[in-house]
């Protein structure tokens, strides 16, 4: 990839991007949510300040990776498609929601005897077999209740994997290199320094790998995103899989905001986690396979 692949018309292309944003009501809508978000956590004690600064660098790196890459072509579905596309976010959304039940679950907001039939007892043996060979009960669970199972079961609905984030790149190497070049550089001065070792750092590549990342982007920009994405506008697709992956941190909101409520946990996970839902969202889109967001996520959760 050589320097003549970055666009050179940057200033033309930003104006013209700020012009489509603002056109956009799904921009309106996810800036609403945003900030009924803010004021719930600022009306429950919490403090939003750092969740608005890192939004803020996440919607500065997105902007600056839509300006290095070009518009993916629009793939609207032909009427005799649409019905199998509503029936693949139909089956994709159930495993949203029972995966997000898991995190629930496991954040304590809901008992562990609180159990879904089938799903729960599944779960369960995958939590003790991962437990018994990895050590860690999420690293058998999530793959399978992640990616394996909605993978089979949407392919079995008449989907294609080139079209669920298993196609083609465009300019994957600049987008990585634009978002993993300041945390390498935080990684390596953590090294030099001794904050961090060279084992506790390979664990926190292999463990965010293992949980979530590749897991993940999967479920929600690889199956919600490109679904959602030949039903509506690209624009629309990106708000909704961001609030739906924000809201499906729910039980990682009330850990953050110490159990006070669902208005403050929800608020905390769509000022955060929906911000970064739409920033790999963005990288999705723009690189138009997987291979990019699956190792940024994995860099943004090794930050800590």
């Amino acid at each position: 990839m050589g320097a003549d692949d970055i666009p050179q018309s940057s200033r033309g292309k930003v104006a013209s991007l700020a012009a489509q944003m603002v056109r956009s009501p799904a921009t309106w809508l996810f800036a609403a949510v945003w900030i009924a978000s803010l004021l719930a956590l600022v009306m429950t004690g919490n403090d939003p300040t750092f969740a608005v600064v890192v939004g803020a660098v996440y919607l500065l790196f997105s902007a600056l990776t839509a300006v290095i890459t070009e518009p993916a072509p629009a793939l609207p579905a032909a009427p005799a498609d649409r019905s199998r596309l509503w029936l693949q976010v139909g089956l994709t959304l159930l495993f949203i929601v029972l995966t997000a039940w898991n995190g629930l679950v496991f954040h304590a907001v809901v008992a562990p005897d609180a159990a879904i039939p089938l799903w729960s007892p599944f779960v369960a043996f995958l939590q003790r077999l991962g437990g018994q060979v990895f050590g860690n009960d999420n690293y058998i669970a999530n793959p399978v209740t992640y990616v394996v199972l909605p993978f089979i079961v949407l392919l079995l609905a008449g989907a294609r994997p080139a079209e669920l984030g298993f196609g083609r790149g465009h300019r994957v190497g600049w987008v990585l290199l634009l978002w993993c070049a300041i945390p390498l550089i935080f990684f390596a001065y953590a090294l030099l320094t001794g904050q961090l070792t060279l084992g506790r750092l390979a664990g926190r590549f292999v463990s965010n790998f293992m949980q979530n990342g590749f897991w993940e982007e999967f479920l929600f920009r690889g199956a919600l995103q490109t679904r959602l994405r030949r039903l509506w506008t690209p624009g629309w697709a990106l708000v909704v899989q961001a609030l739906v992956f924000g809201a499906w941190h729910l039980g990682l909101g009330y850990t953050n905001t110490g159990h006070s409520g669902l208005l403050p946990a929800l608020g905390s996970v769509l000022i955060f986690q929906a911000v970064l839902g739409l920033a790999l969202g963005v990288i999705f889109e723009r690189t138009r396979n997987l291979l990019a967001p699956s190792i940024i996520h994995i860099i943004i959760n090794s930050l800590g």
